[in-house]
């Protein structure tokens, strides 16, 4: 006994094992029910520009906006590279008193906007900018004031607005994740429901008591079970609800490999006064994690490896598809080469050679034989 879901997932139907649709108040509910994908895309073609931030060691340009809400004040910077009259942002970052969880988002987001997909990036932004919590009144920069569902739908328009100005959008060119997509909108299961992966974490240090659910389905032909939607209960800053909203719409790329470099990338997020020691999944023994973000993460990827869509290292089993294609707007500013020797008590630099028996640093021309 399984839920169908089509392609486009406009409806669903509880079928029974012949194919049949029961009539209503026949349908015999199942000890173990699970959501069963009826058909999902074969591969992830090239998705990344380029696989982590690039190189500016001279610094790169950035834009600044300032979100007020009754709670917070906090500013998102947004950072590209500029290259033959094309900006392209790579970075996003939030600075002061931002919310707990939209650092993580900010990071996460990144990686997004380094992909060469940018109908995933809009669709994303746009799930966001939905994102409810506390509402608030913000002016934008056009001058017009606009109500915010919440804080992170705040920092999803504001981003979305800064990659319009930069012509982010204008490019049109392959959709390699919107393709790979599971489904193009989260499943619904029907009034009978579907088992999920759950677990309680506790962080004492910062007050959080929540239950993390994993809703699962079943993949046709092979039937292995595949996390598609992570959500939270519980007593926990309500603005890592859009954190999980972006980590569901990555778990639904089929290629895991896409999925498991974003958990690895929130896994060392760090939470000023956030840390605390909690037990490693799968093991007795307990470690310390740098904030509640970082063991979320460490969570989902470990029910993958349980899954056996990863192994213990936390990479993907089978070969995988993602690829990094590099782009010629995704190099940083190229810094010369730097002079290699001892180290400079007046400068600081390791630049100091022998030049006619005497020690000589090539950057501030101090000499020990002055």
């Amino acid at each position: 006994m399984s839920i169908s879901i089509t392609k486009k997932i406009t409806g669903y139907a509880v079928a029974s094992p012949n194919g049949d649709i029961p009539a209503a108040g026949s349908f015999q509910s199942a000890a173990d029910r699970r959501l069963h994908l009826k058909e999902v895309p074969k591969s992830l073609t090239a998705a990344l520009v380029w696989d982590k931030r690039p190189g500016t060691t001279q610094g790169n340009p950035s834009w600044t906006y300032l979100v007020k809400s009754p709670n917070w004040c906090f500013a998102m910077v947004v950072g590209h590279l500029e290259e033959d009259g094309v900006c392209t942002p790579f970075e996003v970052w939030v600075m002061g008193e931002a919310p707990r969880g939209l650092a993580a988002l900010a990071k996460s987001l990144s990686m997004d906007l380094r992909t060469r997909d940018r109908a995933w990036l809009r669709k994303k932004l746009d799930s966001l900018a939905k994102c409810p919590g506390d509402p608030f009144d913000m002016t934008m920069p056009s001058g017009i004031l606009v109500r915010m569902p919440s804080e992170v739908a705040a920092f999803a328009r504001l981003l979305t607005l800064r990659c319009e100005e930069l012509g982010v959008f204008d490019e049109k060119g392959a959709t390699p994740l919107i393709d790979a997509l599971m489904s193009k909108r989260e499943p619904k299961t029907t009034t009978d429901g579907t088992l999920s992966w759950t677990v309680d974490i506790a962080n004492p240090v910062t007050g959080d008591d929540l239950t993390l659910f994993l809703k699962e389905a079943e993949l046709p032909e092979t039937g292995q079970r595949r996390p598609f939607s992570v959500w939270l209960a519980g007593n926990y800053p309500r603005q890592m609800d859009g954190l999980c909203k972006a980590i569901s719409l990555d778990l639904r790329v089929m290629d895991p490999a896409w999925a498991l470099k974003k958990l690895t990338q929130l896994e060392d997020n760090l939470e000023p006064m956030g840390g605390f020691m909690a037990q490693v999944p799968g093991s007795e023994k307990s470690r310390w994690y740098p904030s509640t973000v970082a063991y979320i993460a460490t969570l989902i990827k470990h029910r993958f490896m349980v899954l056996g869509l990863s192994d213990a290292l936390g990479a993907p089993v089978g070969k995988s598809s993602l690829k990094v294609v590099e782009s010629i707007h995704a190099k940083g500013t190229p810094v010369a080469e730097q002079p290699k020797g001892e180290l400079c008590g007046e400068c600081g630099s390791f630049s100091v050679v022998k030049m006619d028996g005497c020690p000589t640093c090539l950057t501030c021309s101090w000499s020990k034989c002055q």
